[in-house]
């Protein structure tokens, strides 16, 4: 176990005694955020009997007995290649059981509910290359994509169920129609009473998505509202502030939560753009032209490496990865440059 998984185990032996300071919280949280592989490691480390029937309520979810057993689990260094094995077929699996545990654990230690006077609030944000499935207080489901911040009241209050969202989710809305549902990203408010609907505002896209799966929404920008129908895609431009509706395939926009990624006449500058978003990397078109080819794909857990090796047989490109040397760990941690081949 080399230094760094040393002062980890120490930080988090210390929060289980309650002596951790906002620094080493902070450590530890940085950790977890710097690699998929990270999450995966905690995961490993926590009970699988929990894995498999994840609690998704902060209320449910026994902290000090994950920890106590990551801590164990750390001290047996004999059963690594054990545990890597099992690893190994959870990943490929049933990843989407444990992972959900794994990122409500860490954030809830990171982001304990806060309070705006008589309400108290909880953030979750969920790891590049994951997603996660939340519970909301009301019954309804969300689905988080990585990269992304989901803000929710522990209680709604009456005559409204108001959430904030930074990225991409998925929800599926407990009807209510004395208490609508609102999911507020900053440029863009969708309101609901019950319905399915897929949301994309990551910040520093220019474009706001909303996909209908069922039921319809009220889509506000900035006092122009629109009313949406089962297999509509709206999509607003925040620098321009102008929109258009389409049809559209649900499932290819809202495939994520699933693993799987969709891609079908779509144009590379888009594969390129969507990739970046996915698995936090930072793509440089060097030659434009090839930005006008249409591709079509779909995959399943691969991972990035994997997917650029298939875009670079079946599309006339060649690539290079630099690593990127920023020191800020939201940043994207690799700079890709693309060329015709």
């Amino acid at each position: 176990m080399d230094e760094t998984n040393d002062r980890i185990a120490s930080v988090i032996a210390k929060y289980s005694a309650g002596e951790a300071s906002p620094e080493e919280m902070e450590m530890l949280v940085s950790w977890l955020r710097e690699d998929r592989e990270h999450a995966l490691e905690f995961a490993r480390m926590t009970d699988l009997d929990y894995a498999a029937d994840p609690p998704f309520s902060p209320d449910d979810i026994n902290m000090d007995k994950a920890l106590k057993r990551t801590m164990l689990a750390i001290r047996k260094d004999e059963r690594k290649s054990h545990r890597t094995k099992i690893l190994k077929i959870f990943e490929h699996v049933a990843a989407a059981l444990f992972i959900p545990l794994v990122l409500l654990t860490v954030y809830l230690i990171a982001d304990r509910p806060e309070t705006d006077g008589a309400i108290a609030w909880q953030t979750v944000t969920t790891p590049f290359r994951t997603n996660t499935r939340l519970e909301l207080p009301d019954g309804s489901q969300v689905w988080l994509n990585g990269g992304s911040t989901l803000r929710y009241p522990l209680a709604f209050t009456k005559g409204e169920r108001t959430v904030s969202l930074t990225g991409e989710a998925y929800f599926e809305v407990e009807s209510d129609k004395k208490n609508p549902f609102t999911v507020n990203t900053g440029n863009v408010t969708v309101t609901a009473t019950g319905t399915a609907f897929n949301v994309d505002a990551f910040r520093n896209d220019d474009m706001v998505s909303v996909t209908m799966v069922r039921g319809t929404v009220d889509v506000d920008m900035k006092g122009t509202t629109v009313r949406m129908n089962p297999g509509e895609r709206i999509c607003y431009s925040k620098r321009a502030s102008t929109y258009t509706v389409d049809q559209a395939d649900p499932e290819k926009w809202c495939a994520w939560r699933n693993g799987r990624i969709i891609f079908e006449n779509d144009r590379l500058e888009y594969v390129f753009h969507r990739l970046g978003q996915l698995y936090n990397v930072e793509f440089t078109v060097c030659s434009p032209e090839i930005n006008r080819y249409v591709y079509h794909a779909v995959f399943t857990d691969e991972t990035l490496p994997e997917i650029l090796d298939m875009l670079r047989i079946s599309a006339p490109i060649r690539y290079e990865i630099l690593q990127s040397d920023s020191p800020d760990p939201n940043s994207p941690k690799q700079q890709i440059r693309v060329y015709a081949n």
